[in-house]
């Protein structure tokens, strides 16, 4: 789990995000981005799904580090979002996360 909250603040950095700014951008409190930072808590699916629609990071990466921080999709990709929380749910029960 300790990677996890690792990768989630290079993350961040990378985004050149405060945990203030995103905490009020992915509608969680600031607390519970220190906690995911921390190894406190993992990212729930929710916000997992919020990180990959709204800033394409590969979901792969963050909970494994596995392939590119970054996704690359098409616009017209963005309406996938029942899919893609599919696909996180799959992918989390396949490691015995959830």
């Amino acid at each position: 789990m300790n990677m996890i909250g690792n990768r989630f603040k290079t993350i961040r950095k990378i985004l050149n995000k405060s945990q203030e700014q995103f905490a009020k951008e992915l509608s969680v409190s600031k607390q519970a981005i220190s906690n995911i930072e921390n190894s406190k808590s993992l990212p729930s699916i929710s916000l997992m799904s919020k990180l990959l629609i709204d800033y394409n990071i590969n979901i792969n990466y963050l909970l494994s580090g596995i392939g590119e921080t970054f996704v690359h999709r098409k616009d017209s990709d963005l309406n996938l979002k029942s899919s893609i929380m599919q696909e996180v749910e799959k992918f989390l029960e396949k490691r015995g996360i959830v």
